[in-house]
């Protein structure tokens, strides 16, 4: 049996991955990252032993000064790429609004007409990328703290141990990510039709779902990203946040669905505020969260969804 909730349109911020992921996108990003791919490959090849260093300014064992320039040279890999991403979307973005000024998906998204799928395995990879990454820059402050000799207050020793703890859950979401790939694999969520305009009515069918579950809530939601800033002066730092600013949550109570594809159906809001807007940044967008809970790993899906204002 399937029941609708109330529908939300207060903003509720979110524990979300951003869409737009940083703050500094396009050719900022790439001039960003050069120091950081600079440093990262002269600290990595003094870790090896490549650059000769005199021993007496070196504090920290070889392996530990590499881990240090590993780190540094991935930040900078990561803003590069992003950099890069972001002028090749600025471009498509300025010949899509000339070629189809009223036809936003075209242009505002590489959309497929007939669904979306998941993809779990990059999920997976970043997640291990994720927890390798931490380990590496806790790396020299372990050693620090345990092992370098100094007299180390106990409080510090306690907060590098904190820190160290959220290397569990980061593993716990590695594992969990990787469980539920290997069980339920990649689901797709097809189409009706294609966009799906405010005001109308939204079709769409899940591909791959458990058929087994004893309760499946369906989250509809709206989302808006905000640079935020936060501390002052030298110590102000910006980041990306996601607000819901519209939502409605559906739940199907089934022990045993006897089928691997469900159909959802949603009235969706007239007002053209709520129109996707994912090529610009911050962004706005749709998405569909999928969660049941089923014997095992439960399963946990999200997808991007084609929602635009009338032509």
């Amino acid at each position: 049996m399937q029941e609708a909730s109330e529908t939300w349109e207060e903003p509720v911020r979110l524990n979300h991955h951003p869409v737009s992921r940083t703050t500094i996108h396009g050719w900022a990003s790439i001039l960003f990252s050069l120091p950081f791919l600079a440093a990262g490959t002269g600290i990595t090849l003094v870790g090896l032993g490549r650059i000769a260093v005199p021993a007496k300014d070196i504090h920290a064992p070889l392996w530990v000064i590499g881990g240090v320039g590993v780190v540094f040279f991935l930040a900078g890999v990561f803003m590069l790429f992003h950099g890069f991403d972001g002028v090749a979307r600025k471009r498509r973005l300025k010949k899509g609004k000339y070629m189809a000024p009223r036809r936003p998906w075209m242009w505002d998204y590489a959309w497929e007409p007939l669904g979306i799928s998941e993809n779990k395995r990059r999920a997976v990879i970043n997640a291990f990328v994720a927890m390798v990454v931490y380990i590496l820059f806790l790396a020299p402050f372990n050693w620090w703290a345990f092992y370098s000799g100094e007299i180390i207050p106990f409080w510090l020793k306690g907060m590098v141990i904190v820190f160290d703890l959220i290397i569990l859950f980061i593993a716990y979401q590695f594992v969990r990510k990787l469980s539920q790939y290997l069980k339920y694999g990649d689901s797709r969520l097809r189409f009706k039709e294609f966009p799906f305009i405010l005001g109308g009515k939204m079709v769409v069918s899940l591909v791959g779902a458990p058929t087994q579950f004893e309760v499946m809530t369906m989250n509809l939601r709206f989302i808006e990203e905000a640079y935020e800033t936060s501390g002052s002066g030298r110590n102000r730092t910006q980041k990306v946040v996601c607000y819901q600013v519209y939502g409605e949550e559906k739940v199907l109570r089934s022990h045993d669905a006897g089928r691997s594809k469900i159909v959802m159906e949603w009235e969706l809001p007239k007002d053209p505020k709520f129109a996707t807007q994912l090529s610009v940044r911050p962004a706005k967008f749709w998405e569909l969260e999928i969660k049941a809970a089923t014997p095992g790993v439960d399963y946990e899906s999200r997808f991007l969804l084609p929602i635009y204002a009338k032509p």
